[in-house]
């Protein structure tokens, strides 16, 4: 169920020095008042409710929460809107107090359903002010994509598609890291020479393993994994486990180098890419640097086009400078921006590359380094050759953490690269590996232990390596599939909501702007399929397509658009609430598009509930013409010393005021009161009636006397009606008699009135309310009316027949 509100009472904020209450029964409401009388107060409230925050009020010389309250308030006192909505279960309160000289700002309803509620509204177009019309349209193309992107949910999808692009790209870069190939290739080497072949499946190493041990009869038939460890049990560890220690540690110190050595031309070629984009960004250092002035520039561009500046100069140094010309030298910058930061990810890609491959070849070496073997004084040259390389890896890490704006410039490639040289420590662990196998020689356990023992440790390194790498591999496939399909159905989704998220807004501007020369106005995006960079807005001028609407457009014009893309908003956007605050959006309307703005919502938005605040006389006198008809609340606005923003009295509430003041004798205040309840009660009789008064201009039509009212009425029953009704004329002229008390009591007279004089008036408006209105409780149409008018009998009557007259 759509929600809307059933009442507001605001106490203490703004201009209400007391409480305003607006019952509205999921009604829309029109309310005029003039500049000055607070009426944005109202709206000031509703904003605040749902997000604790008055948008206008957000300045950095402005204490928000202070300049809430009414002036008046007292440090005790309590700031508060509670709306009432169709929904009980979601009626709320937020109160703005002070807590331990803190100013404390809470909402009263902590349940699950309005949490849900009040979480949703959040991202819906509920209020829209005159000064924020033209917000979308100055925005930049990059900030009008993200305010559409974070209200639809596209940010959000713009996210997941970059945390997916992250993660295919950092699972291509750790494959290239590890560089599977190698360490693969390296570890064939050794089942090569410890079982005389390259085996890559499982029961092809179980045969070699079943040839090499058939002379021992151990009675083992190799077939897995396990039975290999039986084997090398049932052969028993040699007596002399130093030296196979030894040859373990010598046969993975030599796989370790001539993994590294297999590698040389491949971290080469890799720093060689990283050489040359260094190379290309430190020629223009100067574009890069600019790349961290972009968002000053953004802010720049967003101040001249919303026209927080209007002087001719930069806002920013003060210098002298025509602010369109300012705005071009801005865009121009932001677009070679825009190309270095390419320049820049292209550099960024290469560099990690560098540093992830030198990391990963360091954290190799480091775990043959710290073999305890390492230590001993036989192997003192391999500590050192390993600890070279280490060196010379760190040589390639220290230019991966260069800054290019440094001025330094980078090594050329052979001054790092690994040489020949570099491993020739290989040939010494070469001969005292050969040197340890021809002692064992001799001793066939020991031999085949050790080839075993090699061989298994090599065929399992394998299968880790090609299933890390299968799994990367895979994951990598997943991820580019996943990444294409989520690209397409993103621009398709996007595409889909702009193309109708643009109709709407043509459809209400041409709704305003009828027989003019703009055409086909529509949103687009700006950038490649896979990287969105912005929108814009374009339409056909002269069946030309022009962008931006600045180009042509009249502020009129302008603001038309503003109102066209809020109201296309509220459709696509909320989803949850079914009302709006509207406050004085069509100041700076032509009279042409303001009876347009008027006649589009109560056609095209029927089933919404409006909150229209204006100040606009005119305006006001032909709105309220259609509001009336559509049953919407009216309602004026004023402010007084003594009681601050309010609302005019309605003839309900000031019922209940003077049968009050009466009760306590209160006699001062009650003249001006009575008259106008008295006035609202013979306009509405008069309607219902159809009592024709002479014609006044504007809002002096509805400024009525009593006398007058009174003196038509009179004239309308004896003309149309029937004996029945004439019969209470008597009470008729006795309020027209009183009436001039009345009108003594609301201006500045001498007459001094009694107690008993006002509750005899009193009671003769309360017979005559009585002649035309029903006061059957059960009648749901009280009014006699000349809606109800009976053909037949030839009366006008209320809603249930009970009260009826003759009336021809």
């Amino acid at each position: 169920m759509a929600t809307k509100i059933k009442s507001i009472s605001i106490a203490g904020i703004r201009g209400i020095k007391d409480s305003v209450s607006l019952p509205l029964n999921e009604k829309s409401v029109l309310l005029y008042g003039d500049n000055g009388t607070g009426k944005s107060s109202i709206s000031d409230a509703i904003e605040w409710f749902y997000t604790d925050k008055v948008s206008h009020l957000s300045g950095s010389e402005i204490d928000l929460k202070d300049a809430l309250r009414n002036s008046y308030q007292k440090d005790s006192d309590t700031t508060s809107i509670a709306i009432s909505y169709n929904r009980n279960v979601i009626d709320a309160t937020r109160n703005l107090f002070s807590k331990r000289g803190k100013l404390t700002s809470e909402l009263s309803n902590l349940s699950d359903d309005f949490e849900k509620y009040y979480s949703a509204s959040q991202s819906e177009n509920l209020l829209l002010r005159y000064q924020f019309l033209r917000d979308f349209i100055d925005q930049t193309k990059g900030d009008k994509l993200k305010y559409l992107s974070d209200i639809i949910g596209f940010s959000e999808v713009t996210k997941t598609k970059d945390v997916l692009r992250k993660a295919f790209n950092a699972i291509k870069s750790e494959i290239k890291t590890q560089n599977f190939e190698a360490q693969i290739n390296n570890e064939k080497q050794t089942l090569i020479a410890k079982i005389g072949a390259a085996v890559s499946q499982e029961n092809n190493l179980f045969e070699k393993i079943n040839e090499i041990i058939e002379p021992l009869k151990t009675g083992i038939t190799v077939s897995s994994i396990e039975d290999i460890d039986k084997v090398l049990n049932h052969i028993k560890k040699p007596a002399n486990t130093k030296q196979i220690t030894e040859l373990q540690f010598l046969e993975n110190t030599n796989k370790a180098l001539s993994t590294l050595k297999s590698e040389i031309s491949f971290i080469d070629g890799e720093y060689q890419k990283y050489f040359s984009e260094f190379n290309k960004i430190a020629e223009d250092v100067q574009s890069i640097m600019q790349t961290f002035l972009a968002e000053l520039l953004k802010s720049g561009e967003t101040v001249i086009a919303k026209k927080y500046h209007k002087e001719d100069n930069c806002p920013l140094c003060l210098q002298e400078k025509n602010l369109e010309e300012l705005k071009t030298d801005i865009q121009r910058r932001l677009k070679e921006i825009e190309e270095s930061s390419k320049k820049k990810v292209t550099f960024d890609t290469a560099k990690k590359s560098v540093s992830d491959i030198i990391i990963e070849r360091l954290k190799r070496l480091e775990l043959t380094a710290n073999n305890p073997l390492l230590n001993k004084q036989e192997n003192e040259s391999i500590k050192k050759a390993i600890s070279n390389l280490s060196t010379k890896l760190t040589e390639y890490q220290k230019t991966a953490n260069e800054k290019v704006t440094s001025g330094n410039k980078l090594p050329a490639n052979d001054t790092l690269l690994l040489t020949e040289d570099d491993f020739k420590i290989q040939e010494q662990i070469t001969a005292r590996f050969e040197a340890i196998q021809a002692a064992i020689k001799n001793d066939k356990s020991t031999e085949l232990y050790a080839n075993i023992s090699a061989a298994k440790d090599a065929f399992l390194k394998i299968k880790r390596f090609e299933k890390d790498k299968s799994k990367l591999e895979h994951q990598k496939n997943s991820l580019e599939l996943i990444y294409n399909e989520f690209v397409k159905r993103q621009k398709e989704g996007l595409e889909s909501f702009i193309n109708t998220f643009s109709s709407y807004i043509n459809d209400f501007y041409q709704y305003m702007n009828p027989d003019e020369q703009f055409h086909k106005i529509r949103i687009i995006t700006m950038g490649e399929e896979d990287e969105l960079n912005g929108i814009t807005i374009e339409y056909k001028y002269n069946n030309e397509w022009v962008s931006p609407p600045q180009k042509y457009f009249s502020e009129s014009h302008l603001n038309c658009f503003g109102i066209s893309f809020f109201l296309a908003s509220v459709i696509a956007f909320n989803k949850e609430n079914k009302f709006v605050v509207l406050d004085d959006v069509i100041s700076s309307f032509d009279s042409t598009h303001r009876k347009r703005f008027a006649d589009l919502l109560f056609e095209k938005f029927a089933d919404y509930q409006f909150i229209l605040l204006t100040h606009e006389a005119e305006w006001f006198s032909y709105v309220q013409q259609l509001a009336k008809r559509k049953g919407w609340t009216i309602g004026e606005i004023k402010w007084t010393e003594e009681k601050g923003t309010h609302l005019e009295e309605k003839p309900n509430d000031l019922k209940e005021f003077i049968e009050r003041e009466l009760a306590n004798s209160s006699v001062e205040t009650l003249g001006n009161p009575i008259r106008k309840y008295l006035e609202a009660k013979l306009k509405d009789i008069a309607l219902n009636l159809d009592v024709k008064v002479s014609f006044r201009l504007n809002d002096v039509n509805e400024k009525r006397m009593p006398d007058e009212l009174l003196n038509e009425l009179k004239s309308k029953i004896n003309k149309s009606g029937g004996q029945d009704i004439k019969a209470k004329v008597p009470v008729i002229e006795r309020v027209a008699n009183s009436s001039l008390l009345g009108n003594l009591l609301s201006h500045d007279n001498p007459f001094n009135p009694k107690l008993g004089d006002l509750k005899a008036f009193w009671a003769d408006i309360k017979e005559l309310e009585t002649i035309f209105y029903c006061q059957a409780t059960t009648c749901s149409r009280p009014k006699v009316s000349i809606k109800n008018y009976d053909n037949v009998a030839k009366k006008i009557r209320c809603g249930c027949d009970t009260t009826k007259y003759e009336w021809k």
